[in-house]
């Protein structure tokens, strides 16, 4: 504040200085600099923020202390509710027994009573006192503090327990309910709980035709019985009082068997609202003028900054700018990537089909040379030369129809010929026309079928073409004198044609891209040599393969180890379920 003075201060002396008119150069003393900001209006904010918070504390301290003391007494209650009825449980059970009926009304038993009610009562159940009243309120048995009597009583009977015992004898016969009160004997404060002396099961004709005999129970409240209620119930200083306190002090009143009470159980009240509000409240207080600190040097910070934030605000639009046209750039830079690959593909489309013509002629021409046609020739080794050039002709040719045949899948151009075909006969065709490789390198081939006939409908030339290029490749990875095996079967919907060799296998890392075009697996042929080039392809077959299965609604999965062999799996759709797809695209036209 002072800083913000001394500014004020040369800026009205310069503005007086400049010879400006009095008015105008007081106004400008009065009126802050630029760009600097008044402090009071947060620190008035804050004061009322600081007063607001402490009284809403306040306030939870109050309202704490009175839910605290509220719930002292609900337990004090509880402690209360929990001893009498032990009490009350203990001589009901005693009372409405046929064994007490008969051994204290019917014939007293000294020696029964002495087990149940008389000395076991005072050691095992914990009462103070027993005592049993005949129907005529003569005693029959009484206990007190394990000492027991036969006939006159050991203590007086007041009238309070004449009352409790007339108020048990009024209970239901087939329930009989005992009648609880506190009672004040000899100067000391009893629960006295009273039940009458009741048949279990009593013959209808017999209820009410006599008056009954009444026992009678008691526990004092001394100290350590308010010592577990006090630990078992939270209960701090729990004690006996004469007479309702207040202050510091909680009570409840002891209802004897008029209803007025007899004692008072009192308790220290607990305060943990003011506790609470005399450990926190310097603590917050000093949290809150920290924290107004705080936010006053922040202020003064965010002031200073405020033209720093414009200036990246600008720059962040200048780089978004960039940012767009980068993108658009982009977008341009990927139209010309697709216009190119497009290019390509046309490319070699036309290519692979100009191509064809010429090669076509070499073909015909060197297959009349190797024949000789129109008559022996002088020198055999053109015979070789021909015989040469019509092989590589045809392999050439072969290429050119698998690049032909790749580039018109990837275009979503090729054309099948569709008509159902038994693959059983498919396969036997093109095993004629591999056989003599297969026998010139001792190769064994073996077809197995399940659950004849597999029909699929498909273009039988692009079909023998996925079978021989798969009977081919496993021909190349396989060991002279090995076996491959073809195996044909069928599931629910689709027909299986597995071509399994065990030659060398395939690398696990290459199992990935090698259905991509002019990508190959290296061919393992010597344990020493893992990628010899002899009889590789050009990396067409299983590309074209995978593209001839796709365009038949087919799938191609391959599975191969290194040493084992491979599992090459072709799935076609079953000749049923492709006419079902084919009626049923023709019913949602």
């Amino acid at each position: 504040m002072e800083q913000a003075a001394q500014n004020t201060q040369e800026f009205a002396e310069a503005a007086v200085s400049r010879e400006t008119p009095l008015g105008t150069a007081v106004y400008a003393a009065e009126r802050p600099p630029t760009g600097q900001k008044s402090l009071w209006p947060l620190v008035a904010a804050f004061a009322v923020f600081f007063c607001a918070v402490l009284g809403v504390m306040a306030a939870g301290s109050f309202e704490l202390d009175r839910f605290a003391r509220s719930q002292t007494r609900t337990l004090a209650e509880a402690a209360v509710a929990k001893a009498v009825s032990e009490v009350a449980f203990l001589v009901r059970d005693y009372s409405f027994w046929d064994a007490a009926l008969e051994n204290l009304i019917g014939k007293p038993d000294e020696l029964w009573a002495d087990a149940n009610i008389g000395t076991y009562a005072w050691q095992e159940l914990g009462m103070s006192r027993t005592l049993a009243l005949g129907p005529d309120d003569a005693p029959i048995f009484s206990m007190m503090n394990g000492e027991t009597s036969s006939g006159a009583s050991l203590f007086g009977i007041a009238p309070p327990l004449l009352r409790l015992a007339e108020a048990a004898r009024e209970s239901a016969w087939d329930d009989p309910r005992p009648a609880s009160a506190f009672l004040s004997l000899d100067g000391r404060i009893f629960i006295a709980s009273a039940s009458a002396v009741t048949p279990e099961k009593p013959a209808p004709e017999e209820i009410g035709t006599y008056r009954r005999g009444v026992l009678i129970f008691f526990r004092e409240l001394d100290e350590n019985l308010l010592k577990d209620m006090s630990a078992s119930y939270q209960l701090e200083g729990l004690q006996l009082l004469p007479e309702e306190a207040d202050g510091k002090i909680g009570t409840l009143p002891l209802a004897g068997d008029g209803g007025n009470p007899v004692a008072h159980l009192g308790w220290v009240k607990p305060n943990p609202g003011l506790a609470f509000l005399r450990q926190t409240a310097p603590w917050v207080a000093a949290i809150l003028l920290t924290f107004a600190g705080l936010m006053v040097i922040l202020l003064r910070r965010a002031y200073a900054q405020a033209a720093t934030v414009e200036r990246l605000n600008g720059a962040l639009l200048r780089r978004s700018e960039e940012l767009e046209l980068s993108k658009s750039e982009l977008a341009h830079a990927l139209e010309e990537s697709i216009r190119a690959n497009k290019a390509k593909t046309d490319f070699l489309a036309i290519m692979s089909h100009e191509l064809r013509t010429p090669l076509n002629a070499v073909i015909g021409f060197s297959d009349l040379i190797r024949n000789q046609t129109f008559g022996p020739i002088g020198q055999q080794k053109y015979v070789e030369y021909g015989n040469d050039i019509y092989t590589s002709g045809q392999h050439l040719l072969s290429l050119i129809s698998d690049i032909l045949d790749v580039t018109r899948a990837n275009e979503g151009i090729l054309a099948l010929d569709r008509r159902p075909i038994e693959l059983s006969s498919l396969v036997s065709k093109c095993l004629t026309l591999v056989t003599p490789q297969a026998v010139r390198r001792r190769i064994a081939i073996d077809v197995a079928e399940r659950q004849a006939p597999n029909i699929v409908m498909g273009d039988e030339v692009r079909l023998t073409q996925i079978l021989i290029n798969l009977v081919s490749n496993a021909l190349k990875g396989s060991q002279e004198g090995s076996r491959i095996r073809i195996r044909i079967s069928r599931s629910v919907s689709e027909i299986v044609l597995r071509v399994i060799d065990t030659g060398h296998g395939i690398p696990k890392e290459e199992l990935g891209a090698i259905t991509e075009p002019f990508r190959q697996a290296g061919t393992y042929q010597a344990e020493f040599n893992p990628y010899s080039s002899e009889n590789a392809g050009t990396g067409l077959g299983l590309a074209v393969v995978k593209r001839l299965t796709e365009a038949h609604g087919g799938r191609l999965h391959i599975a191969s180890r290194v040493g084992l062999g491979a599992v090459v799996e072709v799935r076609l759709p079953r000749a049923e379920e492709t006419a079902l797809r084919k009626s049923g695209n023709r019913a949602a036209r």
